[in-house]
């Protein structure tokens, strides 16, 4: 009976390694360059990693379908390379994502100081904007954010109202009469009547998880998250309509903070960088055009246990110079940025 027992156990495991299914392939895209960065212009040769089952494949760019040597077309940041590959046992599809850079270093640029002024050094400062010689300023930090208008020559707090406890200010920006302001971590905006502060709406974030910088062109609002995007929002809806990487010749930037908007370029401060600069980003493509160092300026202003970093910065249209600060500074500088020779 036991000789039996075992015969039949054989048998039963020989039918079942016999029958099991064949070693699932893994499929794999391959990309080879011949440089390290790959920007636009450059080619890539893309390729599978086996054609073992494989009856027809077909390469796609960001679902554009696209030969084995594909040259890199006039976009850069995040984008997708994609296979769809026929097999006997049907359709499958493998992705991979691939880095494109810009396609030349940023400019440099410094600054010429023209004036300093008194500023609030108990203001977590997260946004500044002028509207004609009135200088609204956002401050952060929990159970302190705040929304101010400011005379920026006296320093003096013409008018603020405080935020509840529960939300941490961020980014603002005018635009049709109002103040746009972003709120950290609660995925919460909020829009006031820019004259006397009256609550107008609010405003959720649908697809990004944080609100930190915030500007626009006059048509659409721009937006920064923290990550290396920038997006871009209906005026209206404040819906988040698309956004773009940004991007040097080698690195995707993020911790982007303040934004201001000046003749078709976003000027953004730099949260926690080692150095106090501004980048400039050019809003169509998410490029860094340019990089303010504004190194100095700090040492310039009082120092005290809670000093904190270099944050924001307000173009002011009448004087055409720009004013900066930073977190717990108490001086605001009137600047002029010019390229370095």
């Amino acid at each position: 009976m036991k000789r039996f027992v075992f015969i039949a156990f054989c048998l039963l495991l020989f039918t079942q390694v016999s029958c099991s299914p064949k070693h699932a392939i893994s499929y794999k895209i391959i990309t080879k360059t011949e440089v390290k960065n790959i920007s636009i212009n450059d080619t890539v040769h893309i390729a599978l990693n086996t054609l073992n089952d494989v009856k027809s494949h077909q390469f796609f760019w960001n679902n554009e379908k696209i030969v084995n040597n594909y040259v890199i077309p006039q976009y850069t940041g995040e984008q997708q390379v994609k296979v769809v590959i026929e097999t006997e046992n049907g359709t499958k599809e493998v992705v991979k994502n691939l880095r494109v850079f810009a396609p030349y270093k940023p400019k440099l640029y410094t600054y010429n100081l023209i004036d300093s002024y008194p500023h609030d050094i108990n203001a977590y400062t997260q946004g500044l904007e002028f509207v004609g010689d009135v200088l609204y300023e956002s401050t952060g930090q929990y159970g302190a954010s705040s929304l101010r208008k400011v005379d920026f020559k006296t320093g003096e707090v013409i008018q603020k109202i405080s935020l509840d406890n529960t939300y941490f200010g961020e980014g603002i920006t005018h635009l049709d009469g109002n103040i746009i302001q972003l709120t950290w971590k609660k995925k919460i905006g909020f829009v006031y009547n820019a004259s006397d502060f009256t609550l107008e709406k609010s405003f959720k974030y649908t697809q990004s998880p944080e609100g930190w910088g915030l500007c626009n062109d006059g048509e659409l609002l721009y937006k920064t998250d923290g990550s290396q995007k920038l997006w871009t929002l209906d005026p209206n809806t404040f819906e988040e309509l698309s956004s773009k990487d940004m991007v040097t010749h080698n690195t995707f930037l993020s911790k982007v903070n303040e934004l201001e908007y000046v003749n078709g370029i976003i000027y953004g401060n730099t949260y926690q960088f080692n150095k106090d600069v501004v980048i400039m980003i050019d809003p169509k493509t998410g490029i860094v055009e340019g990089v303010v160092d504004f190194s100095g300026l700090k040492s310039k202003v009082k120092q005290h246990n809670r000093l904190d970093v270099f944050n924001g910065i307000a173009y002011h249209p009448k004087r055409k110079t720009f004013f900066v600060t930073g977190k717990y500074w108490d001086k605001l500088f009137e600047v002029e940025i010019i390229e370095k020779q």
